[in-house]
């Protein structure tokens, strides 16, 4: 049987604290947070509150095929100005990192953002291709959210 670790609401909370606390001692301020839709919406609005900033927006992607990883499909692309600007773009977890590199190329290409750095609270060591510029927990377990219990 696959050992799972579960999180709380409160292992959420502090995991973005830690999150917030290493991007600043970083020294990146973000211009825009956007979060990658569904999960990633809850580290969206968490750290949103850290940075205290409602320059916020969402993306949703998904992969073209459920059979295989495989190149995204943009389903929602937010409609605000990232040229020049210092963009965090956040998720859940970076299970491949290949939706939050894939999503950082489009914004630096087509949106002509100025920085994107990317974060996720969780990492998996075992699986991960992109590790993202911020992140605070690295498992090689499966992860259960709070929002997916």
């Amino acid at each position: 049987m696959r050992k799972t670790i579960k999180l709380s609401w409160y292992q959420i909370q502090k995991l973005a604290r830690q999150l917030a606390s290493q991007i600043r001692t970083r020294r990146f301020r973000p211009d825009c947070i956007i979060g990658i839709t569904v999960s990633g919406l809850i580290p969206l609005v968490l750290l949103a509150g850290e940075f205290k900033t409602k320059d916020v927006a969402a993306i949703s992607a998904r992969p073209y095929s459920k059979r295989r990883q495989g190149k995204l499909k943009i389903t929602a692309l937010p409609k605000i100005n990232l040229r020049g600007k210092k963009v965090l773009l956040v998720d859940e977890i970076a299970d491949r990192g290949t939706t939050l590199r894939h999503i950082s190329g489009i914004f630096k290409r087509k949106y002509g953002a100025g920085t994107v750095k990317t974060a996720a609270l969780v990492v998996n060591k075992k699986n991960c291709v992109f590790i993202p510029d911020f992140h605070v927990l690295e498992v090689d377990q499966w992860i259960v959210f709070p929002w997916d219990a």
